[in-house]
This record gives C-alpha cells, sequence and structure tokens, in this order.
C-alpha cells in the first residue's frame, strides 16, 4: 500500500512538473554593459516589460558600471548610470586627485517608434549620457526582428557608437553641420542637444539566442 501511495505522488510530481515546462515564464531581453535592454555594449530595439525595473553591474579592467533602468511606458525606457572610470584621474591636477578615479554620471532614454508586425523589425530611437559630461555621450536609431529562437538586431549609431565610423553620416546629405561633432567634454548637468545625430556614425549589429523550452510529451 505505502509502495502504491508512493508511485501515485511520483506521477503526480512529474505530470505537475511536465505542466509548468509546457506554460514556461517568459524570459525577458538580455540587459546590456551600460544598463537597459542591448547585447553587451550596444542597444536594441527591445524593451522591458512596462514597470520593470532592472539594476545593473558590470566591471572590467577599464570602467565599472552602476546602473538602475525602469520601463516607465510600454514604448519608454530610462536608465541612470554611475561608472567609475578606472583609467583616468578624478582631476586634472595629480596632488588632488590622489587615489581617486573620474566618475562619471548619466541618463538615457530609449523611445520605441513601433513595434514589430510579421513582416517590419521593432524599431527604435535613443540616446546616452544626456545632460551628462559628453564621455558616453551617443545616438542611435536601432531595429530588432525575430526569426525563431534568434532575434537579430542592425542598428546605425553616432557618437560613442559611431567612433569606427564605418559608414557615412547619412544626415551629411541634408547639411555639413552634421559631419562634424565637437567630442569636448561638457558641464555635467547641462543638456546640449546641438551635437546629436552629428560627426562619424557606425553600424552595428547582434544576434540573440533564445533556447526553446523543453516539454514533455
Amino acid at each position: 500500500m505505502k509502495k502504491r501511495h508512493l508511485l501515485s505522488l511520483l506521477a503526480l510530481g512529474i505530470s505537475t512538473a511536465c505542466y509548468g515546462e509546457t506554460y514556461p515564464a517568459p524570459i525577458g531581453p538580455s540587459q546590456s554593459d551600460f544598463g537597459g535592454v542591448g547585447l553587451l555594449q550596444t542597444p536594441t530595439a527591445r524593451m522591458a516589460r512596462e514597470g520593470e525595473l532592472s539594476l545593473n553591474y558590470r566591471d572590467n579592467d577599464q570602467y565599472r558600471y552602476y546602473s538602475a533602468s525602469v520601463q516607465l511606458f510600454p514604448w519608454l525606457e530610462t536608465t541612470l548610470r554611475y561608472t567609475d572610470v578606472r583609467t583616468r584621474q578624478y582631476s586634472s591636477v595629480e596632488a588632488f586627485s590622489g587615489d581617486q578615479t573620474y566618475k562619471d554620471k548619466a541618463f538615457d532614454l530609449k523611445l520605441r517608434l513601433w513595434e514589430e508586425s510579421y513582416w517590419l523589425p521593432q524599431v527604435a530611437v535613443g540616446a546616452r549620457d544626456i545632460g551628462g559630461t559628453g564621455l558616453f555621450d551617443a545616438e542611435y536609431l536601432v531595429a530588432s526582428k525575430a526569426w525563431g529562437p534568434f532575434d537579430f538586431t542592425l542598428g546605425l549609431g553616432w557618437g560613442y557608437l559611431g567612433t569606427s565610423g564605418n559608414v557615412k553620416n547619412p544626415l551629411c546629405s541634408a547639411s555639413d553641420k552634421y559631419c562634424y561633432r565637437d567630442n569636448s567634454y561638457k558641464q555635467a548637468g547641462s543638456i546640449d542637444g546641438s551635437q546629436m545625430f552629428h560627426g562619424p556614425a557606425s553600424l552595428f549589429g547582434g544576434v540573440e539566442y533564445r533556447r526553446p523550452g523543453n516539454r514533455c510529451a
């Protein structure tokens, strides 16, 4: 009798596990090194779920990133970031800096222009380091399209994202002023949109693979 009860409980446990795996919890998109949805150091057009708060920490030999991102609306992502720049002193005066490294504070925005459809990709536009010193300031237009378990991203970036200059800035065709960008450091806390989408531009991209969940037959 005890053996029969044990087998019944085991069968019930396996059945419950299979049912739970058939309806897995949705996995959100990856977070970038800079905070916010993205792949490594590049953004994607994907958005987190509305109301989601994500806290991120990244550490390498050059930078230490602390960031917090909030998905205020389905179409708007906001990110606050604090960066410890290990390769630069806090001040140009060595005696004043001591062992203190440079710290950079930044605010990022990403706005979804339209959602993905059967034929069209999801498209977003964004800006990094708004109102900061300009150390990481960048603007971008990015598109993401899912195909099976793969999610492909292709974008065009300016500023920090456009440093390789592998393509001509398309806005130069409208005016020569877009061909040049002032990369000098700015006063933190002041918002200057006059340099947005200016200077060299670069294509960037990436692929994310999501392994389909195993299902019990």
